[in-house]
Formats: structure tokens, sequence, C-alpha cells
């Protein structure tokens, strides 16, 4: 009788100290289901563990981890985008054609190009905090805009003949690991003190949870929406312009389907879809799983058509999930 209750005590011990504050915590909980899908599919599929694989999924999702990142920002805040696929798709071009047609240096063409997705990003927030126009309108809208300009200007044609030094920045490597995956662990890392450690993070998460209070409370809510905006089109606008030295050429259509996917990570890594919750490094598990998922389909060997199926239906699930988690909070 005395070995059942100490072997109770140390279980409860144990779901009580140890067990609950890991599934309590919505990434960890992501995390966790991280690990088990890489785990089930290293035993499943061999190929999926080796080293060029894993180069190859860092370098596909690494990129649109850096815009969801960005989403997610806007998220926090309350608002959403839906224009980050057509930002990536203009900047992209931008970027090549200042490279190709005005012979601009490289490292010019990188900025003024990332400022043009950080302007478009401003533009963007200015109609949703300052015109008061619904996210859903005013970013789509606008991403209408940005693909109209692409074709007004590039006749759907795409830009090649980039220089090769330019290539560096989506297909180099350093210490064996591409490039852009050091820029989203940076970006993570900037992102994740901002929110957590300034207090600009923290009035995002404030107007996010209640805008009304936030508003009672003195907080430039209109100003503030902007500034996630501006933050969200800048990593728009430098994913656009790595997006095009990884393909080595510009199109006029490139990450315009990245718009979904950026919400997908988000929500799937912890972040509510209305607002005032999430953390930055629950958007890169959700990002990851994203990117493993499209992985396995390909060695499968599934059809692409298949995979926007399946797509589709991870974002419903997504967005149940954060149904169910506000209904949880609400109770």
């Amino acid at each position: 009788m005395n070995e059942q209750k100490k072997v109770g005590f140390k279980y409860s011990f144990f779901s009580r100290r140890i067990l609950s504050p890991i599934l309590s915590n919505d990434e960890n909980v992501i995390l966790i289901i991280f690990l088990s899908i890489i785990a089930i599919v290293s035993g499943i599929l061999p190929r999926f563990r080796t080293v060029y694989n894993i180069l190859i999924v860092i370098r596909q999702f690494s990129l649109i981890t850096i815009v969801a990142m960005g989403q997610s920002i806007v998220l926090i805040s309350g608002s959403f985008d839906l224009s980050v696929g057509n930002i990536v798709a203009l900047t992209n071009m931008a970027v090549a054609y200042m490279m190709v047609f005005l012979g601009w240096p490289i490292w010019l063409c990188v900025i003024i190009a990332t400022l043009i997705g950080t302007i478009c990003g401003l533009a963007n927030g200015f109609l949703v905090a300052r015109v008061k126009i619904n996210p859903l309108i005013a970013t789509l809208a606008m991403g209408w805009v940005y693909s109209g300009i692409i074709l007004i200007s590039a006749k759907g044609w795409p830009i090649t003949d980039l220089p090769k030094d330019f290539d560096v920045l989506g297909q180099g490597y350093y210490l064996g690991i591409p490039l852009p995956m050091y820029f989203m662990v940076f970006v993570a890392i900037i992102l994740t003190i901002f929110m957590s450690r300034t207090i600009y993070g923290r009035y995002l998460y404030a107007i996010g949870g209640n805008e009304k209070s936030s508003i009672l409370a003195g907080l430039n809510v209109s100003n503030l929406k902007m500034l996630s905006y501006a933050i969200c089109g800048t990593l728009t606008g430098f994913a656009g312009v790595v997006l095009a030295s990884r393909m080595g050429t510009a199109q006029a259509h490139a990450g315009v389907t990245w718009t979904l996917p950026t919400v997908a990570a988000a929500v799937i890594g912890g972040v509510a879809l209305f607002g005032g919750k999430g953390k930055i490094y629950g958007v890169l598990v959700g990002s990851a799983i994203l990117g493993i998922i499209n992985n396995i389909l390909v060695l499968m060997r599934i059809s692409a058509y298949w995979q926007s199926l399946i797509s589709g239906f991870i974002l419903l699930l997504a967005v149940f999930i954060d149904a169910i988690r506000r209904r949880e909070e609400l109770i």
C-alpha cells in the first residue's frame, strides 16, 4: 500500500511540476509534435534524414519563415496581411530590374528593394490604421495593386542574367549551412528580443489583446499598427530579394502563393488569429512543420495537386485549433 502511495505521489509530482507546465504552453506542445513527426518520418523514409535532404528543406522553408515571422507581428497586433505574397513578387522583380537594367551596385539594389517592401507595408498599415479600411479588403486590394505594377512594368516576362555575385545571398553556404538559414535565425532573435524586451513589443501584444482598452490607456494604436505592417513589409521585401538570388532569376509570380502558408505557419505555431498572443519561436516550429510535410509529400512522389489539397486542409486545421484555443480562454 505504501509503495502504491509512493508511486502515486511521484506520478502526481511529475505531472504537476514537470508535465503540466510543458503542456500548458502551446509552443511547447507544437515543438513536441514537431519532434515526433521528425522521429516517425526518419524511421519510415530513410531519405528524409540525409544531410542533402535536410539542407534542401532548410533552404525551402527559411524564406517563407522570414515572411511568416513578419506576418505573426501583424497577427499579434490584431490584424493580418494578405498582400505579403505580392510584395515578395514585387521586390523580387525590383531588385533584378535595378541590377540588370539600371546597373546599380548589388548592395544598393538589395537595400532599395527591401525598403520598397517597407513602403508597401506602411501603405497597408496606413489604409488599415488611419483610413480604417478592413484589413481583408485593404491588403487584398493592395496585393492586386502590387501585382499590377509588376505586370505593367515587366509585361509578365522574367528577368534573367542576374550578376553572379548576387547568387551568394540565396545560394551561398557558410560552414555547410545555407545562408538563408542564418538570415532566418538572425531575424528570429531580433524579433524575439523586440517583442519580449521592448516597450513597443509589449504594446503590440496589448493592442492585439484588447484594442479599446489600449486606446483608453493612451496608446497610439494607429502608429503601432503601422509599425507592425512596416516590420512585416521589410521582412517580406528582404525575403523577395533573397528569393531572386536563390532562383537566379526574377519571376512576376514568384512567392505569390506564400500568403496563406505564412498565416498557417504562424497559427500552427501558437499565434492567435485575432491577436494578442504568440511567440516567434513557435512560428519557426510551425513553419518547419509545413516545410517537412511538403518535403514528405515530394519524397513520396505525391502529385502537386494533392499537395495543394493537403496544404489547404492544414490551414483549416490551424484555424480550427485557434478557434478551440479562444473558446477555452472564454470558458
